[in-house]
């Protein structure tokens, strides 16, 4: 199963119609955005993409609205963190904790627990991928390109346990 993942896209059109173009032309099977998508008209690419989407509440997601629009395109919204299967494999999915450094530290505590197979969360900005206790953690770092410059998503192969990042 292939997993377009992105987050803190913060109402960036451009990146986020971008993003989208991608996974289509990959032929990914699902979109999980992991928070900060912002503001209900930021939804629009996702879900008219045709690909089913979870949405993750971030802490700049404050429009109800966003919630109301993504159960009306046939995706999910949950309120964060979450636990779901990917391919049957578990995952915690999360936005974010207060601070970028404990926000990092529960995404590693979380893996180090043995208990997923996947770690995926935002927040923070930061690109990061690493593999602890045979743990997959993403973080796929920001759409928006407003804190680092950088805007990135990722690709997340969960039967092979690969990811790509992928620059926008």
């Amino acid at each position: 199963m292939l997993v377009g993942v992105l987050s803190d896209s913060h109402d960036d059109l451009i990146s986020l119609e971008r993003a989208v173009e991608i996974f289509q032309r990959i032929g990914v099977d699902e979109i999980v955005h992991l928070g900060d998508l912002v503001s209900p008209f930021a939804l629009k690419p996702i879900s008219n993409s045709g690909i089913p989407f979870r949405l993750l509440k971030g802490n700049n997601d404050a429009e109800p609205l966003v919630t109301i629009m993504t159960l009306e395109n046939d995706g999910t919204y949950y309120p964060s963190p979450v636990e779901i299967e990917l391919s049957g494999k578990k995952a915690l999915l999360f936005h974010g904790f207060g601070s970028k450094d404990l926000t990092k530290f529960i995404a590693m505590q979380a893996a180090a627990s043995g208990k997923y197979e996947f770690v995926l969360y935002g927040h923070t900005h930061e690109l990061h991928i690493d593999i602890v206790n045979s743990s997959m953690i993403i973080n796929p770092g920001e759409a928006c390109g407003k804190l680092t410059g950088r805007k990135t998503v990722v690709i997340l192969d969960t039967k092979e346990k690969d990811a790509e990042v992928i620059d926008l």
